[in-house]
């Protein structure tokens, strides 16, 4: 048995604010550890279910070095550093490929626009005001499911914000949803301490291991994937990169003979749309 998680950090247990996702940030170092709280939590299912799984975690938040590997089993290991297109043109999901038999996404938050959404945003929030897979507006977790299944491999597991909920539901084959927290508004939620959450994670996991999965038809029908910018320039950066076009004044559109394809042109684009460097690409 193969699993990849994907870890983001701001659907984590007890973040709910800015000045926890980043290193300089002052609630950074606590939420980094409530992040391996959710992380073991998660391998403690998997342990239950399938003790000798090979486990591979992707570290999917802004520098994308935040998973402490000092104690992690020998069955675990982790994709680590900066999404680059020249490094990890899948973002979050580098590493992920056909031999995973499951897929789980652990620590997310809403889309983009989401009305009183908790951290919400799609990928780049300084960039992306709308994220539309094939016509239809999608958040991280959709987007993550859909390259999954590009893959063959089912997504069983999400946990994160309550605001989530919804489109976890949509999902195909509605995967087993944990909410870490309750939420109130963009900076705030109701938060259940990490014993309990813990828990909830761990009986998820163990939930979606013990149902059956079948691996999903991977599709030969072309993929389009549209990004509106939240301004011109921006899209007008973008559309440099080969393969994306520009439609109107913010919106970046590709097309792909695969869902892989076009996410990596699409990931490249973005990238080069942003004014200078951020330090999570750094």
């Amino acid at each position: 048995m193969k699993i990849f998680i994907a870890v983001d950090m701001e659907g984590i247990t007890g973040v709910v604010h800015g000045d926890q996702l980043m290193a300089e940030g002052r609630g950074y170092a606590a939420a980094q550890r409530l992040l391996m709280g959710d992380v073991y939590a998660a391998l403690e299912g998997i342990r239950r279910v399938y003790p000798d799984a090979i486990v591979r975690l992707g570290d999917g938040h802004a520098t994308m070095r935040n998973i402490i590997i000092d104690d992690l089993p020998a069955n675990v290991e982790v994709v680590v550093g900066p999404a680059r297109p020249e490094n990890k043109p899948l973002c979050q999901l580098e590493g992920l490929d056909a031999s995973f038999n499951m897929m789980m996404q652990l620590g997310y938050h809403s889309k983009a626009g989401t009305p009183g959404g908790l951290l919400a945003h799609t990928y780049i929030g300084s960039l992306v005001s709308s994220w539309k897979l094939n016509g239809r507006e999608v958040g991280e977790i959709t987007m993550n499911t859909a390259l999954a299944t590009g893959f063959g491999v089912p997504m069983c597991f999400v946990s994160g914000n309550s605001d989530l909920a919804a489109e976890a539901a949509a999902l195909p084959n509605t995967p087993e949803f944990v909410a870490t927290k309750s939420v109130l508004g963009p900076t705030a939620a109701i938060c259940m301490p990490p014993s309990k959450t813990r828990a909830l994670i761990a009986d998820g996991v163990e939930r979606a291991l013990c149902r059956t999965w079948e691996r999903p038809a991977v599709s030969d029908a072309h993929t389009t994937l549209e990004v509106t910018t939240h301004r011109r320039e921006q899209a007008a950066r973008g559309a440099r990169v080969a393969g994306v076009e520009l439609d109107g004044d913010n919106v970046l559109r590709v097309q792909a003979a695969t869902v892989q394809e076009a996410y990596r042109r699409m990931w490249q684009a973005c990238t080069v749309a942003l004014e200078e460097q951020p330090v999570w690409l750094q």
